[in-house]
């Protein structure tokens, strides 16, 4: 009975000594300070905890503050004890999330969630909130009514996102134990991801995964601008310009997160069967509720399919489509508001430059020579173009580009087959080259 006491006192004492450490560890140069917020034990699967860290940041303004989520299979830490090392320090993988992602999927069902997903089988996964996670969710027209000065918003560029990046992937490997990780990065995640792995991928990477992100290099698309005209485009903007862009649909959605069964919608009659903008769903099926308008409207909104083939049955399958209902409400209604304007200016630049250095921003200077592969949906590579572009954005020759035919954007993470069509071979990827 004493030895079990002992036992339990010492587990306790152990847990507050690994807390306060793990809430005092550094977070940057100029010595802010990562707080521990908590643990949940998740049901599905059993066993994966998901712990939550917040850092505040440079220049320290209301918005300024970044989280990294872990998701980890670690059952024989009965007392979460946050901050232990990965049980094997070769799994460790960082996925940057796309516009408007946060760190946390809404649900914890692998079959949907890449979290968790990899959490289970072995890997020691992290994940982190942008700076956008902190703007209020008001319409942007309320914001100067509401005292909230958003202009701090138009520095938030690729290169302060990278910084951020950098400051989460070293407490990730602080924690873990890990020297190199794998990199994942899903949508204009995977351009973070590149823009990352051009500064940072030989002292912080091991393989690079984009999950419909990219990964060759397209044609050059826009006007190429000189310095001091680019300049000139950035202060137009951060005096006149609309410094955040907002998700298309973004009230829409949440409504539909929390009454996807409503008979009614945020600015579209339901009751009267309004005319649709794009005409009848093509399944023939009926809007009724308001998730039926937010599927309907994700369908349509790139172009037929190319967010979610919500309506199409995947290939070989017994009536089900490319993505399910409910899973899609679950993410759109996870959606951060906004994102960085200015960053639409770089992305703008860096296409029109594509295949060769832009000279005033630093992101492609150099191409990483680390193994990759690339996961490819409609958007990205419709019909299979994209095989056919020369170059990519590795060094290596160990470059795998899967185009997944029929997929929309988002059925890439979370469609009903992506567990096998996406999941499983990247894990395969991964574990063949730890």
């Amino acid at each position: 009975m004493k030895k079990l006491l002992f036992c339990t006192i010492a587990a306790i004492f152990l847990m507050s000594f690994v807390v306060a450490a793990d809430s005092l560890a550094m977070g940057g140069k100029k010595g802010a300070k990562w707080v521990y917020k908590g643990v949940t034990v998740e049901e599905i699967p059993a066993g994966v905890r998901h712990y939550v860290w917040e850092l505040a940041r440079p220049t320290y303004g209301s918005f300024d503050k970044i989280a990294l989520h872990r998701f980890v299979y670690d059952p024989i830490n009965v007392m979460a004890i946050p901050g232990l090392p990965a049980f094997d320090k070769r799994k460790v993988l960082f996925i940057i999330p796309g516009t408007w992602n946060n760190g946390s999927p809404k649900g914890s069902d692998p079959i949907f969630s890449e979290n968790h997903f990899f959490a289970a089988n072995g890997y020691d996964v992290y994940s982190m909130d942008f700076r956008t996670s902190q703007v209020p969710n008001l319409a942007y027209n309320q914001f100067a009514a509401a005292g909230i000065d958003v202009s701090p918003t138009g520095d938030w560029t690729y290169a302060l996102f990278r910084e951020d990046i950098k400051t989460c992937i070293e407490k990730t490997k602080d924690i873990s134990k890990a020297k190199k990780i794998f990199l994942a990065g899903r949508s204009r995640g995977g351009t973070q991801m590149f823009i990352y792995a051009s500064k940072y991928w030989q002292e912080d990477l091991k393989g690079l995964i984009s999950l419909d992100g990219g990964g060759k290099i397209t044609p050059p698309t826009g006007t190429k601008l000189t310095q001091a005209q680019y300049e000139a485009v950035v202060a137009n903007f951060k005096a006149t310009g609309t410094l955040l862009t907002e998700v298309s649909g973004y009230e829409q959605s949440q409504y539909a997160g929390a009454v996807p069964n409503a008979k009614t919608a945020v600015g579209y009659n339901l009751a009267a069967n309004a005319p649709l903008p794009y005409g009848p769903p093509p399944d023939g099926s009926a809007i009724e509720t308001v998730a039926d308008l937010v599927a309907y409207g994700a369908y349509w909104a790139w172009g037929a399919g190319k967010v979610t083939n919500y309506y199409t049955p995947y290939p070989g399958g017994s009536g089900e489509t490319f993505m399910d209902l409910d899973v899609l409400i679950n993410i759109e209604s996870n959606f951060t508001r906004y994102w960085p304007g200015i960053q639409d200016l770089e992305g703008s630049q860096l296409n029109a430059y594509s295949g060769s250095n832009c000279p005033f921003l630093d992101y492609d200077d150099n191409l990483a020579d680390l193994p990759m592969i690339a996961f490819l949906s409609e958007l990205f590579c419709p019909g299979g173009l994209c095989l056919y572009l020369p170059g990519n954005k590795t060094l290596s020759a160990d470059a795998t580009f899967v185009y997944l035919p029929g997929y929309g954007h988002l059925d890439v993470y979370s469609g009903t087959h992506s567990l096998e069509d996406v999941k499983e071979p990247m894990l395969e990827w991964m574990n063949e080259r730890l």
